[in-house]
């Protein structure tokens, strides 16, 4: 209804009213004039209006003493409702509290509802699911900071150390060396180590380390008596010529055999691993015992700490930066596992049955021992209402209603008048 003809309802019990008034004036005057003087029907019609108007007077003064003194004046037992606010707040409370929503009146409810389809629904919608899945992500994004501490390094390591130990060194290492080596990731391998090995005979360090091997080596020859040959490697000119005739014609070889299949020193390697592999295969004591004794001899002297803490760190930032962005690939894959697992889990009928009972039985526990605050709610609430405020809400919620009271009275009132004043007429 629109707030003008909400207004004009809200006049209706003053309108009867002035009706009344205007109606039972009217017929009076009439009575008194000579066109109408002793007229029986108007005697009824003023007697009507007049049973109107105290009938509207009477439900105008019953109505107004529910909110306030009718004309301000302390009339007793009026201002009902202020006077009455608080064992009125008190009947509220009692009523929504214990009553309406009472704990077995809820969980007769709760019995009527399926929370499994109620999740299943809600999970369906991706908005949804992505916000499920945010609590997770942040749990799981601040676990990452464990993955640097100490104790998680140290368990890597020990773990690592643990399966470099494990490693069965018997006739199928050879076979699984034999197929490396076949494999196109041999080749691969090969590349990168020849590249790498080139790039570091071309570093200035590496030269400096190969001369000063050459003055050391010389040195020693001196001292050991020889003359002839450590008075030309002494010479610093002599020691950079080889250096440098090392290095180069040494990264240019690893270069071709970098890109040549056919390049000698590619086949001299690949060659001796073939056959460092065939002997792994066959058994042959010697090349596993040799083996067993390298595998013996990395795992003890291992430190791989720097290298597993370096691994980690990146680990933890690439970790972070998916957690921390929900339209990531990590963040859409655990949002999709969840939201599927929740799902799969709920579809089955006994699993669905147990969730339904678990819920309910959580929910009707958590409403008993927390009844009372219910109550408490709807108490604050209305306690922050001051009394004015709490009238005029009560007031305007029923407003409408009690001014058609007002009409009704006038109404009812005018009618117990008519029929009087036809009794009246017709005794005598």
């Amino acid at each position: 209804m629109s707030g003008a003809a909400e207004r004009q309802r809200n006049h209706v019990g003053t309108v009867s009213l002035l009706v009344a008034v205007t109606g039972a004036i009217a017929c009076r005057i009439a009575l008194k004039t000579s066109a109408y003087a002793g007229a029986s029907w108007l005697s009824v019609c003023a007697a009507g209006f007049e049973a109107a108007l105290v009938g509207g007077l009477a439900d105008w003064f019953a109505v107004t003493a529910l909110f306030r003194h009718p004309l301000g004046l302390p009339i007793p037992h009026t201002a009902i409702i202020p006077a009455r606010r608080a064992k009125l707040v008190e009947s509220i409370v009692s009523m929504v509290q214990d009553v309406w929503l009472a704990p077995d009146v809820i969980a007769a409810r709760l019995t009527r509802v399926a929370p499994s389809a109620l999740v299943a629904d809600w999970l369906r919608d991706p908005p949804h699911a992505q916000r499920l899945g945010a609590p997770l992500r942040d749990l799981l994004h601040g676990l990452t900071r464990l993955l640097t501490a100490p104790d998680i390094v140290t368990l890597v390591e020990q773990m690592l150390r643990r399966q470099l130990a494990g490693l069965p060194v018997d006739p199928s290492v050879g076979q699984w060396l034999a197929r490396t080596v076949e494999s196109d990731s041999a080749g691969n391998a090969f590349e990168a180590l020849a590249r790498s090995v080139a790039n570091l005979a071309r570093q200035p360090r590496t030269a400096a380390t190969l001369q000063t091997w050459l003055d050391q080596s010389a040195r020693q020859l001196y001292h050991d008596g020889r003359r002839l040959v450590p008075l030309l490697l002494r010479r610093k000119i002599v020691q950079r010529k080889i250096v440098e005739a090392v290095c180069d014609s040494g990264a240019a070889e690893l270069l071709k055999a970098s890109t040549d299949p056919e390049h000698r020193l590619r086949r001299f390697v690949f060659d001796a691993v073939r056959r460092f592999a065939d002997r792994l295969s066959s058994g042959e004591p010697d090349t596993l015992q040799r083996v067993e004794q390298v595998r013996a001899a990395i795992a003890g002297s291992l430190e791989a700490q720097p290298l597993i803490l370096n691994i980690l760190t990146q680990l933890r930032a690439q970790l972070e930066r998916e957690l921390g962005d929900s339209a990531s690939r990590l963040s859409a894959f655990i949002d999709r596992q969840l939201q599927a697992g929740i799902i799969e889990l709920l579809q089955d009928p006994a699993r669905r049955t147990t969730f339904d009972r678990w819920v309910r039985e959580s929910a009707i526990d958590l409403l008993r021992r927390h009844h009372h605050q219910i109550g408490l709610t709807v108490r604050e609430n209305l306690d922050a209402l001051d009394t004015e405020a709490l009238v005029a809400q009560i007031e305007d919620r029923v407003g409408s209603d009690l001014q058609f009271i007002r009409l009704n009275g006038a109404v009812v009132g005018g009618a117990i008048g008519v029929l009087l004043a036809l009794i009246r007429s017709f005794i005598g």
